[in-house]
């Protein structure tokens, strides 16, 4: 009974959620150029594109691509260009905290770079942006040879993929602030189109010497806080599109001879531990997507808007063995574990 009742939960609540997001981005999407689905929640888009994508009888070429915030912090370390944004979150702590959290440096390779002193003094930011920034800029030469072997195989993974093969790379993730995109422009200094459930910051800047552009399917321009559902309570879509495997933490060349890369990831989240239960949600909305698809039946904008905050906002509409699959993890920010059902008091 709960197998089926989480499919169930699948085709009602998260079917006409990705119905809506694939009948845009299907009639978006570039034609010369592949999509590139970000993890976390681009396992879980990629499927459901291409099974949407086949039942449209359209052929599409899709890539889904190993990435996050913290290992792109941790490769863009020795480019001033990206603090802004990886030294964008609160933090108290000391400095050997920080190298730990947002930029997954060992203990070992902290004491390389940095003096007892320097690691074990305390910060607060961002008032103390302007400090660290250029302390980790005057530590570039040190700290260049510790993270070359994550982003010479991180550089050769999305050779593979076929990342670097057009000017122009279209990503694709729920959102929202784009700092994956972004820092993936400042990185290797390609323009990007980002493809979003909600765009927060739609339109096109210069970052750099590229350009990156944000589009937004259901919503743009809208804040967090400001009272607009969807993005407000995004973390339970973004709980339930969550890939099996914890956060992209590294990569390195593999000295094996039948694999090319090693990966590795952090831990776990309770949806992840129960992966079987998560899979069954996902199944019964990419079936009932089908059935969608196959039938033309579309929804609008304000349908989903409706359909998505009714379930956020009321007790009772998700059933109880659902509650542990939207748990997320939000380490960057130091938060730990967050789980929305608790977070916002959905539990009868």
């Amino acid at each position: 009974m709960a197998i089926e009742s989480l499919q169930q939960l699948g085709a009602v609540f998260l079917s006409p959620v990705l119905t809506y997001f694939n009948q845009h981005l299907l009639a978006r999407r570039p034609t010369q150029r592949p999509l590139f689905f970000l993890a976390r929640e681009g396992y879980w888009l990629e499927h459901a594109f291409k099974r949407y994508a086949t039942a449209k009888g359209c052929e599409v070429d899709t890539r889904y691509m190993l990435v996050s915030r913290a290992f792109l912090f941790k490769i863009g370390i020795v480019k001033p260009a990206t603090y802004s944004y990886s030294l964008n979150f609160t933090f108290s702590g000391s400095l050997h905290e920080l190298m730990r959290s947002r930029y997954m440096l060992s203990d070992t390779k902290i004491r390389q770079v940095f003096s007892e002193k320097e690691f074990s003094q305390t910060l607060t930011l961002p008032k103390d942006f302007d400090k660290v920034a250029a302390l980790l800029e005057a530590k570039i030469p040190q700290l260049t040879p510790i993270i070359t072997a994550s982003s010479d195989a991180y550089y050769q993974y999305l050779t593979t993929l076929g990342f670097f093969d057009h000017k122009c790379v279209d990503v694709v993730d729920i959102g929202f602030g784009g700092t994956i995109q972004t820092l993936l422009s400042l990185i290797y200094g390609l323009d990007t189109l980002g493809h979003y459930f909600i765009a927060p910051n739609p339109g096109k800047r210069q970052c750099g010497t590229s350009s990156v552009s944000m589009q937004g399917y259901l919503k743009e321009g809208v804040k967090l806080g400001e009272g607009y559902i969807p993005l407000d309570r995004s973390m339970f879509l973004e709980g339930l599109l969550t890939a099996p495997e914890g956060q992209f933490q590294d990569i390195r060349l593999s000295p094996l001879a039948h694999r090319t890369f090693d990966y590795y990831y952090g831990r776990k989240v309770a949806s992840q531990q129960q992966f079987h239960l998560l899979k069954a949600v996902c199944e019964g909305a990419l079936h009932q997507l089908e059935s969608f698809a196959q039938q033309d039946i579309t929804f609008s904008q304000r349908e989903v808007e409706l359909l998505y905050t009714r379930y956020v906002t009321k007790k009772g509409l998700f059933p109880s063995h659902s509650w542990p699959l939207f748990e997320i993890d939000d380490d960057i920010a130091s938060t730990g574990t967050v789980n929305g059902i608790d977070f916002f008091g959905l539990k009868v």
